[in-house]
């Protein structure tokens, strides 16, 4: 239930997902904010950077790299990251270096046709990724599979009869996104997407000696 509307009734418009791919993607910053910490405005933030070298990494949705599309450029993938620690080091920003977020950031990704179908705004981590993608893997039986409202934002995954349904919006407002898919189907991908995002980010743990893309890591 969304609010008073029973999922009957969002379920009932929901229309069918295409071709689709379910993932983790890895944020891919283009350059760093070197302004003060305190007391800036969205022009401060946009104004007051340095850019980063582009990575040569396949971004079929900048600044997202899917994971799926990584294996083969985890160099790649680490000299960006070496390139972000340097120049925030040099530039004696040591906040950029203490969460994931924005540098570090890992999302879940669902891509209809190369293009974002679900926003997932408030998921910043590896642990949240993993936990959303641990869910959508474990879609089978009808049930409740993720129910979430935050900061204006909400996303109900609900499975019938092996369909998958997803509404997605504002609490206030209603699904704008209302979706539809073969459960088993997620369920594969959110399973390869997670085996990828566990040996993507124990590399990336292993080389920086440190966990950047969890929170408390």
């Amino acid at each position: 239930m969304i609010g008073d509307v029973p999922d009957e009734a969002w379920m009932a418009r929901a229309r069918p997902l295409g071709p689709f791919l379910c993932d983790a993607a890895f944020r891919i910053a283009d350059s760093l904010y070197i302004g003060p910490d305190h007391g800036i405005g969205p022009d401060d933030w946009e104004r007051l950077r340095v850019p980063l070298d582009p990575p040569d990494l396949p971004c079929r949705l900048p600044p997202l790299a899917a994971a799926a599309d990584l294996p083969g450029h985890e160099p790649a993938l680490i000299a960006h990251y070496e390139r972000l620690v340097a120049a925030a080091q040099r530039h004696g920003k040591p906040a950029a270096l203490a969460h994931p977020f924005p540098y570090f950031s890992v999302t879940p990704l669902v891509l209809e046709a190369d293009r974002p179908v679900i926003s997932f705004p408030w998921t910043d981590d590896v642990p949240q990724t993993r936990a959303i993608l641990t869910s959508l893997a474990g879609a089978g039986a009808d049930g409740v599979v993720w129910d979430e409202i935050d900061q204006s934002w909400f996303m109900r995954v609900v499975v019938r009869d092996g369909t998958l349904f997803v509404a997605e919006g504002d609490p206030d407002e209603g699904p704008d996104v209302v979706l539809r898919v073969e459960a088993r189907a997620v369920a594969d991908q959110a399973a390869a997407a997670l085996a990828r995002l566990r040996t993507l980010h124990a590399h990336l743990t292993r080389a920086f000696g440190r966990d950047l893309w969890s929170y408390g890591g």
